[in-house]
């Protein structure tokens, strides 16, 4: 082996190789080809696509493969808010020429359509235009294959009031051939800017696919739903929804549906939806009609999701069938609900369960979706003999509306309804309602006919222009037949009171029921020739100022109520006439239920019609509350001021009118042993209303104001902290200290 053999030998004639110089930079070159290839890939892509879409593109790293390039962190709009952001792209080198393949991982997708945030209609716009270096007809050019994986979808369209959300969801696009979409976990509403009290919809899976004409979907694509959801109604959820929308097989743009499912979760499919419909492309508007129709079925089928309130599902049956007609944005709704053999037990509807109830109702209405207002061209429902018929409009303006609090409504509501109950005989009316719902009212005959024709406007916008009105028939009605109990508030015997009072302030903690007489078998009771003249007239003067003049109802006083309830959203103030608050007290309980609002209203027309008005005041001020454990002025003026009821001052007639309606909390008044400087100045402006209605003269105003209201404290057994103590045990909450308004008639 010669000296030039070796390595040293070998390394000298590769340098001395003139292919070397080829070969070496050739394959520094080809080392760095992922990094120059891939830069240079990443720019000319997300370039072009900016320059595309008008929006703009960035990548936060490419590489490049033999045969793809692969961009990480893609994003296609500001930074701020992109529309999409992707983990990463992968796009064959073939894609250029219009083959190949792009897939996209994991793309978030965030669009807004319509208002200030808008980020999709310029883009559309933009893609609509034809492109001057397109060049031939679009049907003929070639695309690559995209594919979608992992991806979510979030979309707030204005237009149509629509929010999406898609958590995840996959896509192959095959152009000039078909396209399809599997997503999971979808969920929207459409109305009211997507708020609580707006129709939502949802699915567990949905899959679209269709055929492409280029890359754009041609024609209506097929949807398949697996385990939807729909709530067009706050109290009506549509669930277990499964079935699809495809083409139909006459051709043209028209869609067959045929869905079934079930109610509030139940697993059993009871009721099917079909139809034909023809929706615009981006399904902000509809022409045809479907039909959703639930065959006679018993509530145990769903008992499962019923209410504890529903008692004996098994022997109630229910039959519905709605019919929607699509027209544009216009939605008309016809239908029927008929209910067999419904017990229900609850709160707020009666005392003591309701057995057997059977009902129907039937509707016209239609849906403005521009408007966003509900025409009601007719909903009647009927119970026997018993029916009656809404129609009106309902109306979402838009603005907002402000309570006096500072809340605030986002919509501004217009509302415009009539009643009509047409002209029945009064004894089926009565013999129609069931027992446990008007159980005072058993007993009764009556002959003669009713009939009723109420109307309510109210615009948010303009509450000053609210109009209650119309007219109750029940004068039609005679009574030929009365309860003895009832009849007997007429007569001079005594009648028993029993009411539930709260614990003594010594100890126990549950109430107990007492009972006393209104009538002369009580000592305490106080003849209505024997009370206070000031305590009539302050008693007018804060609770019903026109006793004297109307029949038991304030209607005045009711609109005055409602608006300023309204107002103040929510139901604080009342506008019960004293005739009310009598048969409330005597013959009826407490409870707030709208059966014992139905009787009270019967209770007041008939006892107007045997009962002096004098006769309804003697009764009311010897039943009502005035304190803890205080029923009548004549416990109640010996407790407070140690004195006679036909003795009481104007201020001290001020004081029981100012402590209703809720004698307990304002006891306090008493436990402090002199009146808070808010009480003071609300006794003081009573006083001032008296003598404005000419029920204070103006010697009598003087001397009343010049006045102090003192006490007798010679029946108080606790200091005023015991005292305070026990106000707040025996109420929901510490007496607030409000300013009652005074009646404002």
């Amino acid at each position: 082996m010669g000296p030039g053999d070796g390595l040293k030998g070998r390394c000298k004639r590769l340098l001395l190789n003139k292919r070397t110089w080829v070969l070496v930079p050739l394959a520094v070159l080809l080392g760095a080809y992922p990094f120059w290839c891939g830069a240079l890939g990443g720019w000319l892509v997300t370039s072009k696509l900016s320059a595309k879409l008008g929006l703009p593109v960035e990548c936060a790293k490419a590489r490049a493969g033999w045969g793809s390039l692969h961009l990480s962190s893609l994003t296609v709009g500001p930074k701020a808010r992109p529309l999409v952001a992707m983990a990463s792209a992968d796009i064959s080198f073939a894609a250029a020429w219009g083959s190949g393949t792009i897939t996209l991982n994991s793309p978030a997708i965030d669009v807004q359509r319509g208002g200030e945030g808008d980020n999709t209609n310029k883009l559309l716009e933009r893609m609509r235009k034809p492109s001057a270096r397109s060049g031939g007809d679009k049907q003929t050019r070639s695309y690559p294959v995209v594919q979608i994986h992992h991806g979510s979808l979030r979309l707030l369209d204005t237009r149509t009031d629509l929010v999406l959300s898609v958590s995840s969801f996959d896509a192959n696009w095959e152009p000039s051939r078909r396209f399809s979409v599997s997503a999971a976990d979808v969920a929207g509403k459409l109305g009211l800017r997507g708020s609580e009290s707006a129709p939502a919809f949802g699915a567990e899976a949905l899959t679209i696919e269709g055929p492409l004409a280029g890359m754009r979907p041609h024609g209506f694509p097929q949807v398949s739903v697996k385990d939807g959801r729909v709530q067009p109604l706050p109290n009506l959820p549509l669930t277990g929804i499964t079935g699809s929308l495809r083409p139909t097989q006459a051709g043209g743009d028209a869609v067959d549906v045929l869905f079934s499912g079930s109610y509030a979760g139940a697993k059993r499919s009871l009721w099917t939806a079909t139809g034909s419909v023809k929706p615009a492309m981006d399904w902000s508007s509809v022409d045809g009609q479907v039909a959703l129709r639930a065959e006679r079925f018993s509530l145990d089928k769903i008992a499962d999701v019923l209410p504890a309130s529903v008692l004996e599902p098994e022997n109630t049956e229910i039959d519905a069938a709605i019919e929607a007609k699509f027209t544009g944005r216009r939605i008309a709704l016809s239908g029927k609900l008929d209910v067999a053999g419904l017990s229900i037990e609850h709160e707020r509807l009666a005392m003591e369960p309701v057995q057997n109830a059977s009902f129907s109702v039937r509707f016209d209405a239609a849906v403005d979706r521009d408007q966003r207002k509900l025409e009601l061209t007719s909903l009647e429902g009927k119970i026997g003999s018993l029916s009656a018929r809404l129609a009106g409009s309902v109306e979402l303006g838009s603005g907002t509306f402000k309570f006096k609090d500072g809340r605030e409504l986002k919509v501004v509501p217009k509302i415009d309804l009539s009643l009509r109950v047409p002209r029945t005989a009064c004894a089926k009316i009565l013999a129609s309602l069931p027992p446990p719902l008007v159980p005072r009212l058993q007993g009764f005959g009556l002959q003669g006919m009713f009939e009723a024709d109420l109307h309510a406007k109210i615009d948010f916008a303009n509450l000053d222009g609210l109009d209650i009105g119309g007219k109750v028939g029940i004068d039609g009605c005679q009574v030929t037949r009365a309860p003895e109990d009832v009849k007997a508030l007429a007569g001079p015997e005594s009648l028993i009171q029993t009411v539930e009072v709260p614990p003594m302030p010594s100890g126990g903690k549950d109430t107990e029921l007492i009972s006393f007489a209104i009538g002369p078998d009580n000592p305490d009771f106080v003849p209505y020739d024997k009370m206070s003249p000031y305590l009539i007239a302050a008693i007018m003067t804060t609770e019903d100022s026109g006793f004297f003049k109307h029949r038991g109802w304030v209607s005045a006083g009711f609109q005055t109520a409602l608006k300023r309830n309204l107002a103040s959203g929510g139901f604080r103030l009342g506008a019960s006439s004293i005739t009310m608050q009598m048969v409330k007290n005597v013959l009826l309980s407490r409870e707030k239920t709208l059966s014992r609002k139905f009787q009270e209203l019967f209770l007041v027309w008939y006892v107007e019609q045997i009962l002096t008005k004098e006769r309804i005041l003697e009764l009311y001020f010897n039943a009502i509350e005035f304190g803890p454990r205080l029923y009548g002025i004549g416990p109640a003026a010996r407790h407070y001021f140690g004195k006679e009821p036909s003795a009481l001052t104007p201020l001290e007639a001020a004081f029981f009118s100012s402590i209703l309606p809720s004698p307990k909390k304002r006891y306090v008044q008493y436990c402090h042993g002199t009146l808070t400087p808010q009480w003071e100045r609300y006794l003081r402006r009573i006083l001032s209303k008296m003598h404005e209605r000419g029920r204070l003269n103006e010697e009598e105003y003087a001397t009343a104001t010049a006045s102090t209201l003192v006490f007798d404290k010679s029946e108080m057994t606790m200091t005023e902290k015991q005292c305070n103590d026990w106000v707040r045990k025996i109420t929901a909450r510490p007496e607030p200290e409000p300013e009652p308004e005074t009646d404002a008639q």
